[in-house]
């Protein structure tokens, strides 16, 4: 019997067309991942760690997959990739056509190289909390004990971030 995983992914872009690859993302999470149960509205916001012309577009998405958590991690990366991402020396932050971020994975905590669920930094980004909080606001933090509205609420970060109305959709 396979058992059913419930995720949550982060997706940001901020090199043209935005919505295009965030589109072509979600097309791909829905063939190689699994069903998608539930998407946030899309964010608008500015670049994190780095100074970059275009503002960047977030969404999250809460999915039902039976990959395990490694099998997940190595599916996004190829999706990424497929979809134009190239990756830079850690710990620096670029531009990107698509990232996808495992912000969580059932309730589970995995510390190994490469992957860290909870999202080691999802707690200290507004972009990756007014999305989580719109859809999943009593998701608990299993390590940090607060659900997501009270993360948001607590969250220190002053970056600027805009939910985007349906009448702006032209670009994005």
């Amino acid at each position: 019997m396979t058992t059913n995983h419930e995720v949550y992914l982060l997706l940001g872009s901020n090199i043209s067309s935005r919505i295009g690859y965030m589109n072509s993302a979600k097309e791909l999470i829905e063939k190689e991942v699994g069903e998608i149960r539930t998407c946030s509205s899309l964010y608008e916001s500015e670049p994190w760690g780095f100074n970059a012309e275009k503002m960047f577009m977030n969404q999250v998405l809460h999915v039902e997959t039976s990959l395990s958590a490694l099998d997940l991690l190595e599916k996004t990366q190829q999706i990424e990739k497929l979809l134009g991402r190239t990756r830079k020396s850690e710990g620096s932050y670029t531009s990107r056509t698509i990232d996808i971020d495992i912000l969580f994975f059932d309730e589970a905590v995995f510390s190994l190289p490469g992957l860290k669920i909870p999202h080691a930094e999802m707690q200290n980004r507004r972009f990756t909390l007014m999305p989580l909080a719109e859809i999943a606001p009593d998701l608990n933090h299993p390590v940090l004990k607060r659900n997501c509205l009270q993360l948001l609420e607590e969250c220190k970060d002053s970056g600027k971030v805009w939910k985007i109305q349906s009448t702006q959709l032209h670009e994005v």
